[in-house]
């Protein structure tokens, strides 16, 4: 089975709620083939030509990521209930990571539980950083933790902010340099800071191969 596990799903009710977060780049990824209604007729259409059995989706990079916590929770419930009715009228052709709502950790630890217990979800989605801040930095260990008890499968995509640089941002490179600068990024802090041998449980799979990793090694 050909299974595409990078496929990006969001609907207009969900960039509403990530627009009332506070993302400013939500509005700008509406209309461009990853939203429901003709859209979703047309992915279907198009992994149907490409051979394409099933995709995984998630929300990355478009994350509930925010400081208000009620809101940010309530985004990441939302899109994970979505998704979850999506699969199940379409069990043949999707499954879906969950979204969760960082950096508030208990929050986010109860909608996993939530997401992958009640909602049997495939895994966890998440942005390679959280509102700018490494994966790695002890904050998020309960995360990695939880994760790792689980056995749980987690996907790491780029959050889109160039590396927090602005020899990228500043000349429109952030998804064509700076997209796989941050997957390295990530993928190298994570086993520099012994995530993978701390926590050997979880199946960790990084977006656009790893960015440079293979070159580089």
């Amino acid at each position: 089975m050909r299974i595409d596990v990078h496929a990006h799903y969001w609907t207009e009710d969900y960039l509403d709620l990530l627009v009332d977060l506070g993302k400013t780049d939500a509005g700008a990824v509406r209309g461009i083939g990853a939203g429901g209604g003709a859209e979703l007729q047309a992915r279907l259409r198009l992994m149907e030509r490409a051979g394409i059995e099933m995709q995984v989706l998630s929300a990355c990079p478009q994350l509930p990521y925010g400081e208000d916590e009620k809101k940010a929770t309530r985004a990441a419930r939302f899109v994970n209930d979505q998704y979850a009715e999506l699969v199940e009228r379409h069990r043949d052709r999707f499954r879906a990571f969950a979204a969760l709502p960082l950096p508030h950790l208990d929050e986010s630890i109860g909608e996993m539980h939530r997401a992958l217990d009640q909602l049997r979800m495939a895994g966890v989605a998440m942005n390679t950083t959280v509102l700018g801040h490494a994966l790695v930095e002890p904050d998020y260990e309960p995360i990695f933790a939880e994760l790792n008890s689980r056995g749980a499968v987690l996907y790491l995509h780029p959050a889109g902010n160039g590396a927090c640089s602005p020899l990228i941002g500043n000349y429109h490179l952030t998804w064509m340099v700076g997209a796989p600068v941050e997957d390295t990024i990530s993928i190298m802090q994570l086993i520099t800071r012994g995530i993978p041998a701390r926590y050997p449980e979880i199946k960790i799979i990084n977006s656009h191969l790893g960015g440079a990793l293979p070159m580089l090694l």
